[in-house]
C-alpha cells in the first residue's frame, strides 16, 4: 500500500496479486464447471486484444486459456446416450464396438471441451478418421434454470440501478446460445462458410461434415491432423510456418467475412481457430482451419472511419448511438480517434500504444452497447468477435497499421450494394489510396504521439493540434 504507483517494484507486486487471482479464478471454473462459468472463462482468455493491461492483465489470460479447449469434461459413458441418437451403437460402451456399429472405434478421452460440447477422436467403419462433437447431456435443463435465475437477477438489477436495464442482454445470449445448440445450424453455417471462403482454398479449410451420422446434438466431421494453435508464434515457427504469413491469412480471411460477406464468426478464439502446414509450390504455408460455426452475426460496414472523415463517421455514429457516437469507430481500432474532430493528447497516447484511452470507462462502454441496440445495430456480438481475433493477433505480434488496411481493402472490395461471391481484385489506385490513407493515419499518430505528453505537462493542453501545425513547426523555427 506504500508502493509509489509504475515503479519495478509495484508493478512486481501487482504482477503476483494479478498471478495469485487467476490462479484462484482456475481453481473455481474447475470446480464449478458450469457452461457459464466456461464460456466467462473463454471470454476472458480471449478477448485481451485491444484493451491492454487495463483491460485483462496478462496473468488472467494465460492461466484461463485452458479453458477453450480443454475445459472439464464429461467421462464417455455419461455421454453415450446422446451419441446413440443418430448412431447405432449396439451395446457400448457396456460391451466393445463391432463391424454392425457406424464406429468401428472411439477414443474415451476427448481431445477438446469447452462449454456446451466435447469432441472425441474416433472412426468409421470404412477406416475413416472423426472428430465427434457431443453437446453435453444435461446441459438444456441447465441453461433453462440458469436463465431463469439471470432474468431474476436483471430485474433487480434494473430496479437497484435506477432503470438501467440489461434484461435485453440475457434475451440476446438466451437467443443465440439457443441457436448455438442446435447442431444441424452449425453444420449448415459451416457449409456456408466453406462456400464463401472457397476461394481461399487450401489456404483456408472447413472440415467436412458427415451430415448422415449428425443431429442437433451431434456433430461427426473430418478428423485434421497437425493442428497448431493460433496464438503460438513459436509452435508456428517450429513448424516451419512464417508467423507475419500467418497472422495476415487471419487478418484478411475475418476481414473479408466481415466486409465483403457480412457474417461474423461469433466465437474465433483461440480453441477455433487453428494452422495447418501444407506444401504450396514446393514451400510451406499456413492453412487456416477454421472451427465451431455454430453462431454467426449478420452485418454491414463501411469505411468512413479509416478515410478520417469525421463528418461521415459522426453522422453515422450519431445515427447508431446518438450522444455517445464517438465510441463507433473505436470498435474496430483505437487508431479511429479521429472518427472525431476534438481528439485529446491521452486518446492519442492510448491509440499509439493500441489500445483504449482511460478515458472510457467501463460504464461508458455498456451505454454505448445499450444505445447501438437502441439505434438499430446490435454490436455486441461484433464486439465480442473483433475481441477474439484482436488477442489472435496481438499474441502474432501483428501491426496494427497492417491490420487496418487489411480491413479497408475488404472494405473496399464490399463496398457496393451486391458484393460479387470472389472479392474482385483493386485496381492500382484503389491500392495506392488504401496505403497513403493508412499511412496518414498512422504518421498522424506516431508524429504527435511524442508530442502529447510534453504539450500536456508543459502548455497543460487537452488537445491535439492539427497535423498541418506539428508540419509547419521546422518552418517557423
Amino acid at each position: 500500500s506504500n508502493m509509489e504507483e509504475d515503479t519495478p517494484e509495484y508493478n512486481a507486486a501487482l504482477q503476483e496479486c494479478h498471478k495469485r487471482g487467476a490462479e484462484r479464478c482456475v481453481k473455481v471454473a474447475s470446480q464449478h464447471p458450469s457452461w457459464a462459468v466456461v464460456k466467462a472463462a473463454q471470454f476472458i482468455a480471449s478477448i485481451r486484444g485491444g484493451t491492454g493491461e487495463r483491460g485483462v492483465p496478462k496473468p488472467y489470460t494465460d492461466a484461463l486459456a485452458v479453458f477453450t479447449d480443454h475445459a472439464p469434461h464429461k467421462r464417455i459413458d455419461e455421454v453415450a446416450e446422446v451419441l446413440k441418437e443418430c448412431m447405432s451403437l449396439g451395446d457400448w460402451p457396456a460391451t466393445p464396438l463391432n463391424q454392425d456399429c457406424d464406429l468401428r472405434a472411439i477414443e474415451d478421452i476427448p481431445i477438446a471441451s469447452a462449454s456446451l460440447a466435447q469432441v472425441h477422436r474416433a472412426e468409421l467403419q470404412d477406416g475413416t478418421r472423426v472428430a465427434v462433437k457431443i453437446q453435453y447431456p444435461e446441459l438444456r435443463k441447465e441453461m433453462a434454470s440458469d436463465f431463469a435465475v439471470f432474468k431474476t437477477m436483471g430485474t433487480q438489477i434494473k430496479q437497484m440501478a435506477a432503470g438501467y436495464d440489461l434484461m435485453w442482454v440475457v434475451e440476446d445470449f438466451e437467443k443465440n446460445l439457443t441457436r448455438e445448440l442446435d447442431f444441424t445450424l452449425e453444420a449448415t453455417s459451416g457449409e456456408e462458410t466453406a462456400r464463401q471462403l472457397a476461394h481461399r482454398n487450401p489456404r483456408v479449410y472447413v472440415p467436412k461434415v458427415f451430415k448422415e451420422f449428425s443431429s442437433s446434438r451431434i456433430i461427426v466431421m473430418e478428423y485434421l491432423e497437425g493442428l497448431l494453435k493460433a496464438n503460438d508464434p513459436e509452435g508456428l515457427r517450429r513448424a516451419g510456418l512464417d508467423v507475419d504469413e500467418c497472422a495476415q491469412l487471419i487478418c484478411d480471411t475475418f476481414a473479408e467475412m466481415i466486409f465483403v460477406h457480412g457474417r461474423v464468426h461469433a466465437d474465433p478464439h483461440a480453441g477455433n481457430i487453428y494452422f495447418r502446414a501444407i506444401e504450396t509450390g514446393g514451400e510451406l504455408h499456413p492453412q487456416l482451419v477454421l472451427l465451431d460455426h455454430g453462431l454467426y452475426y449478420d452485418l454491414s460496414e463501411n469505411r468512413a472511419c479509416c478515410t478520417k472523415d469525421s463528418e461521415t463517421t459522426a453522422r453515422l455514429g450519431q445515427h447508431f448511438a446518438g450522444a455517445l457516437h464517438r465510441f463507433l469507430p473505436l470498435i474496430l481500432s483505437p487508431w479511429f480517434i479521429f472518427g472525431s474532430s476534438d481528439v485529446s493528447l491521452r486518446e492519442l497516447i492510448a491509440a499509439s500504444q493500441g489500445h483504449l484511452p482511460d478515458t472510457i470507462k467501463l460504464k461508458d462502454v455498456a451505454d454505448f452497447v445499450v444505445a447501438t441496440r437502441m439505434g438499430g445495430a446490435n454490436l455486441l456480438g461484433v464486439l465480442h468477435s473483433l475481441g477474439y481475433t484482436r488477442g489472435l493477433l496481438e499474441a502474432l505480434h501483428f501491426p496494427e497499421a497492417s491490420r487496418i488496411q487489411s480491413m479497408l481493402m475488404f472494405a473496399v472490395q464490399g463496398d457496393t450494394p451486391s458484393p460479387p461471391p470472389v472479392p474482385r481484385a483493386l485496381s492500382a489506385r484503389e491500392r495506392a489510396w488504401v496505403r497513403w490513407r493508412v499511412a496518414l493515419l498512422g504518421g498522424h499518430i506516431r508524429l504527435l504521439a511524442p508530442l502529447a505528453q510534453p504539450l500536456m505537462t508543459v502548455a497543460k493542453a487537452e488537445f491535439a493540434p492539427p497535423l498541418w501545425a506539428v508540419a509547419a513547426l521546422p518552418v517557423l523555427f
